[in-house]
């Protein structure tokens, strides 16, 4: 299994697609109309996708991190944490495709965000295109998205800020909670050490 080191903690990286070239990522980057943050963008081309996580998960657990949703807003119901399946891949089978998700969900989700990345209960994890919010990654609920049919606009009521930056974000990758174990206790025992 690959693997990495970032800040000293080793990552394995599951199902991840052959790296991306420069010139195809420069062509992925003209079919989204922007570039991708450097380090999503460094990240695709040593690894096309996949699931990194720190290699003391056992591969047997999910990987987790924690949320910080914005107080008085019904997504907040979700629970301070979401598990992590997994980054698009560039060039792939279309349900994991970057391009084509992008396509599918980009109605659904403000224009200052791009999907990069995917829970198993269809929502999404959100990369910052733009100066003020660079490289900051968020988690869209699709529990709670915008009626577009009905005029509503995509806003940030259903997304939750994760991190400042994509390696934040890894380094923030958890194990899933304890059977029985609340989200509140789990945040609290696996972030406040």
């Amino acid at each position: 299994m690959p693997q990495f080191k970032l800040e000293n903690q080793v990552f394995d990286i599951d199902a991840a697609g052959s790296p991306v070239s420069e010139c195809e990522l420069i062509e992925f980057e003209k079919k989204i109309g922007t570039k991708l943050p450097s380090q999503l963008r460094s990240f695709y081309s040593h690894w096309n996708g996949g699931l990194p996580y720190p290699n003391y998960i056992s591969e047997d657990k999910c990987v987790w991190v924690r949320l910080s949703w914005q107080k008085g807003t019904d997504a907040v119901q979700g629970g301070t944490g979401a598990i992590f399946e997994g980054l698009f891949r560039i060039n792939a089978d279309p349900s994991i495709d970057f391009y084509s998700n992008w396509i599918e969900f980009k109605q659904s989700i403000p224009n200052d965000v791009i999907c990069f990345a995917y829970n198993p209960g269809s929502s999404l994890f959100l990369i910052g295109i733009r100066e003020y919010n660079l490289g900051k990654i968020f988690f869209w609920s699709s529990a709670y998205q915008a009626n577009i049919g009905e005029g509503e606009i995509p806003n940030y009521d259903n997304i939750a800020f994760v991190a400042n930056s994509f390696t934040e974000f890894l380094l923030a990758l958890r194990e899933e909670p304890n059977d029985g174990e609340s989200l509140e206790d789990w945040a609290k025992r696996v972030y406040e050490k």
